[in-house]
């Protein structure tokens, strides 16, 4: 009688778990990801509903001393980008109008410029009938701290509660913050315009100021002061990228 045949043993299969592992992470980032996204889009929301909340018109009603222009980006025409132009026009008005004094022009240093973004700002400003003993610029400001400390040096030490603060309504967010709620805000337009002018390019904006809000906090002042000084530099050089659209760079 033949031995009975004994079939091979079958290798053990492997379990199953990493598989479904694998499954319960893409299922996790599939409702993970949209909620972030969606967060995102309520706090970038937000932001944009307290600016409009929060900030004053455009138009004043009563006359300050000093305006305080914030330069913005550097462009084609007069040497200024489009944000810039926007400040000086406003400014330039508001001064037409009496509802200013003086006007204090500050922001724009670069190591590769000969001439700093206030300076420009300052001729263009005299180009439209300001005259030239009410407009002043400082030389060396580069970001929206040393712009505000290079206002404080060039106005009068009792005009500083009472200056008129010139900018684009986001930047105004944080230049109320830096200047520590001293001075008034007047956005070239309000923040609706704002919206509405930039389209969906307003969430970037929103993003680059929440980067400009957490850097100081979380860097070391030196390092801060470094990092953007050289991030200007290069940014802003001609050489680098002559052929570029000017970027609002808020200082």
């Amino acid at each position: 009688m033949p031995a009975p045949r004994h079939s091979p043993p079958t290798p053990r299969q492997p379990l199953a778990r990493p598989a479904r592992r694998h499954r319960g992470r893409r299922r996790l980032l599939r409702y993970l990801l949209p909620a972030l996204l969606a967060a995102d889009l309520l706090g970038t929301m937000l932001y944009l509903a307290w600016g409009a909340l929060s900030l004053p018109p455009p138009t004043p009603q009563l006359p300050h001393p000093v305006g305080v222009v914030f330069f913005d980006g550097f462009g084609a025409r007069e040497g200024l980008g489009a944000g810039s132009l926007a400040r000086v026009e406003h400014a330039a008005a508001l001064a037409r109008a009496g509802l200013l004094e003086q006007l204090v022009c500050v922001g724009g240093s670069r190591s590769q410029r000969a001439e700093p973004g206030a300076a420009l700002m300052a001729a263009a400003l005299i180009r439209r009938g300001i005259p030239a003993a009410h407009v002043r610029h400082d030389a060396s400001s580069f970001d929206t701290g040393s712009n505000w400390q290079s206002a404080l040096a060039l106005m009068p030490r009792t005009a500083a509660e009472q200056a008129l603060l010139i900018g684009g309504p986001l930047h105004l967010l944080r230049i109320r913050h830096i200047t520590g709620g001293v001075g008034t805000p007047a956005p070239v337009h309000g923040m609706g315009q704002e919206i509405r002018r930039r389209g969906p390019a307003i969430w970037l904006d929103v993003h680059r100021e929440w980067v400009a809000w957490a850097a100081p906090a979380v860097l070391p002042a030196a390092v801060h002061r470094r990092w953007i000084k050289r991030w200007r530099d290069f940014w802003d050089n001609p050489a680098s990228h002559p052929s570029a659209p000017a970027t609002p760079r808020d200082a």
